[in-house]
């Protein structure tokens, strides 16, 4: 090779290198000049987000109003539980988002936490269901760095628990829920009875061999139209699965589908339709409660079936969601 061929590379090398060296220059003029105006928090809070495994929510985050993206992205982050990484949920771009379905987000993140595992997340941009999270108590569950507004709401996660039976969480949920509706804190024994229904069918049936059982719950009042809406979740194997292990298969197919059976359930004729003594009496109880209009609008997701008895719609969705969740409200035309 001549000596001018070996300048010609020679140039090109640093040209090349020159070129590189503008670019991390660059780079690092931008860096410093985002860091502008930033803490020393927001700088650690950027990196940590950097070694994280980034999950963004869906925009509207609802598993009433947009149930398979939401169970989607709960069966996603759930797969990340063996994962020894970081995780960040991404909330900025939410602009919908539900009290149960935090509670049910919530339940999710318990179950890193109990773990050891390190979730980290961003508030939303817009200012509503910022301040639904913030309110919400969500935040206190993050391992990050959160603002937390001076307003005190009754639209908290109200309480978490593994046993099938706390007269103290009830008796706090409902009288909270009675001064809302009829504007004096007060029993209502049927209300409670509900929940406690709720609980014990979540740790008896939900979860079996004894793994990690628990439920919560969640409450949002509106108080201008005297009305409380509640959410139950638990994250167990489901009704389905439970009812699926109770009764034998042939006998299933007496059902015209899932729906059709859970349907049966909560109507209490599963005995009379397989000849089975079916003691299933929990499931209705809770339907038994919304037939005599002690609360409204119930709807069941559980599996891949929703039970949506204000609009009678009972049908399967293309996704299954393992665990149980239960909505239903409280307002001053019910028989309280």
């Amino acid at each position: 090779m001549s000596k001018k061929d070996k300048e010609k590379i020679l140039q090109r090398i640093r040209a090349k290198r020159s070129l590189y060296s503008k670019k991390r220059r660059i780079e690092y003029l931008k860096r410093k000049l985002n860091d502008i105006g930033k803490t020393q928090s927001d700088k650690y809070f950027e990196n940590l987000i950097r070694n994280s495994i980034s999950m963004k929510l869906p925009s509207v985050f609802s598993l009433r109003e947009n149930t398979v993206e939401t169970i989607k992205f709960i069966n996603k982050l759930k797969e990340l539980e063996s994962s020894n990484s970081r995780i960040y949920l991404n909330m900025k771009n939410v602009e919908e988002i539900s009290n149960g379905t935090i509670a049910l987000l919530l339940s999710v993140v318990n179950d890193f936490t109990t773990k050891g595992k390190k979730i980290i997340g961003s508030k939303p941009k817009k200012s509503e269901p910022k301040r639904i999270l913030e309110l919400s108590g969500f935040f206190n569950y993050m391992n990050g760095s959160v603002e937390y507004p001076s307003e005190v709401n009754s639209n908290t996660i109200v309480e978490q628990g593994n046993k099938s039976v706390e007269p103290q969480s009830t008796a706090k949920i409902v009288k909270t829920a009675m001064k809302t509706v009829t504007g004096t804190e007060q029993r209502n024994k049927k209300l409670q009875g509900l929940f406690i229904e709720l609980m014990a069918n979540s740790i008896n049936h939900g979860f079996p061999n004894n793994k990690r059982k628990k439920w919560i719950v969640s409450t949002s009042h509106y108080k201008k139209e005297k009305c409380v809406s509640f959410s139950f979740i638990d994250n167990g194997v489901g009704i389905l699965k439970t009812l699926n292990q109770k009764i034998d298969r042939k006998l299933i197919t007496l059902f015209k589908g899932k729906s059709d059976l859970l349907k049966s359930a909560f109507k209490g004729d599963i005995g009379s339709r397989t000849g089975l003594p079916f003691r299933g009496k929990g499931l209705p109880f809770i339907k038994d409660k919304h037939d005599t209009n002690r609360i409204s609008n119930l709807f069941i997701l559980t599996n891949n079936v929703i039970l949506d008895y204000k609009h009678q719609k009972f049908y399967e969705i293309g996704i299954s969601y393992s665990g149980t969740f239960y909505y239903f409200e409280l307002n001053s035309n019910n028989n309280l």
